[in-house]
């Protein structure tokens, strides 16, 4: 069994790794099974919880979808 790192919106927001503020992130939460984040998306009752080796996949594909287009 492998140990996935979760972390919550706030931690992303607070982390200096992460250029995202609060907002940015609650709107990636909604569009989340738009824009392909749902994987890393993790719901249990009211929190949420972000598996930080999806969103970190996903950070990077955004990143080559934009070069590409």
């Amino acid at each position: 069994m492998t140990d996935y790192e979760y972390w919550e919106l706030k931690q992303i927001e607070k982390s200096p790794k992460y250029p995202f503020s609060m907002g940015q992130l609650h709107y990636f939460m909604l569009k989340r099974h738009q824009n392909k984040l749902e994987k890393a998306v993790r719901k249990i009752g009211k929190r949420i919880y972000i598996r930080m080796d999806l969103f970190n996949d996903w950070i990077e594909k955004q990143a080559k979808e934009k070069e590409q287009v």
